[in-house]
């Protein structure tokens, strides 16, 4: 009877630590810095008409795919424009450049090279990169 209640208490103590380690190996998990989004680079865009696109570009996590499966993109940007308006943007499918839109595509940011592309409400406005 003493052996089968060491046991049970052994056993309750294994289970307890293994679910301690658990719940703090994911609580760590979580806090580390690959957790959140790493800054890539920050870019000011000026159009003629004197507006501008503060745009802070950030990498996301790499999402594994199978073999001939296209890319998942996860990256996003954080947009600020003259006008005082703050986007943040996911990154999406680009054949070409890198693309970010809102959930309903009403507002599209679109970068490549030295320009930026913005459609709002399908109207386009083309922006050209400026050093800081």
């Amino acid at each position: 009877m003493k052996k089968n209640l060491i046991f049970i208490f052994l056993t309750v103590i294994i289970i307890a630590g293994a679910g301690i380690w658990y719940v703090n190996n994911r609580k760590n998990k979580n806090l580390s810095p690959s957790a959140s989004p790493s800054r890539i680079a920050h870019v000011t865009y000026i159009c003629d008409g004197g507006k501008t696109i503060d745009a802070t570009f950030y990498k996301g996590e790499l999402k594994p795919v199978e073999p001939g499966e296209p890319p998942i993109p996860s990256g996003s940007v954080k947009i600020v424009l003259s006008d005082g308006r703050n986007f943040d943007l996911p990154q999406t499918i680009s054949a070409d450049g890198s693309r970010y839109a809102n959930s309903d595509e009403s507002f599209v940011f679109w970068s490549k090279g030295d320009y930026a592309l913005v459609l709002e409400n399908n109207v386009e406005k083309k922006y050209i990169i400026t050093p800081w």
